[in-house]
């Protein structure tokens, strides 16, 4: 039997930090502007627009990630081509960036709602729904017996920030975050690495 919790409970929940490792020997100061690469796995341009605005809104300079595309399409590349230091490079000088934040989302499971209709003490034999944690969200109009009850959305990302000129990995974090959607769990996660960021990095605002 899974636990209801409510929805304060659940806004406190999940509060876990970001995994992150940090060159030795990066230069942070010496990255000025930074682009974001589609990430690889389900959900991945969903997840490089969310990187994108977390950066934004914390300072960052940041190319519009439709001049990315365009730069990737005229030169025949795929997001996953620019792991290449040369390419990376490449990248660097036709978007004026030393930077490029690249990633993967490990998971993404939707949030999902439904009815769950019992005569007496409808929450006793709800069960886990699509692993995520079951929240009540009240009665059912016309439905005095019934409650709506949805399970949160789980999203698990992992990124780095990739030196273009040298193709150095200078910061790198994974984090697994609970949400009540795949956009707010995966926002929750981008600020967490903002926030890994901003003591390192003079790009980012203080």
């Amino acid at each position: 039997m899974k636990k209801l919790l409510p929805l304060a409970a659940l806004l406190l929940a999940a509060c876990a930090a970001p995994k992150v490792a940090v060159n030795p020997r990066a230069d942070f100061s010496a990255i000025k502007r930074v682009a974001v690469l589609p990430f690889a796995g389900p959900k991945g341009e969903l997840a490089a627009d969310v990187m994108t605005q977390s950066l934004l809104q914390s300072g960052a300079d940041v190319v519009e990630r439709q001049r990315l595309d365009a730069v990737l399409k005229e030169q025949s590349l795929t997001a996953s081509a620019a792991f290449d230091p040369a390419t990376a490079r490449q990248i660097g000088r036709l978007l004026g960036v030393d930077a490029l934040f690249v990633g993967t989302v490990a998971e993404s499971t939707p949030q999902t709602t439904y009815i769950v209709s019992q005569s007496a003490n409808p929450q006793a034999n709800v069960t886990q729904v699509g692993g995520g944690t079951v929240y009540s969200e009240g009665t059912v109009m016309g439905m005095p017996s019934a409650q709506l009850l949805s399970t949160t959305a789980n999203v698990s990302l992992l990124s780095r920030m990739v030196d273009v000129e040298t193709g150095s990995v200078l910061w790198s974090a994974s984090m697994a975050y609970e949400g009540f959607d795949v956009v707010s769990a995966m926002g929750g996660i981008t600020d967490a690495f903002m926030r890994s960021l901003t003591p390192i990095w003079p790009g980012l605002a203080r």
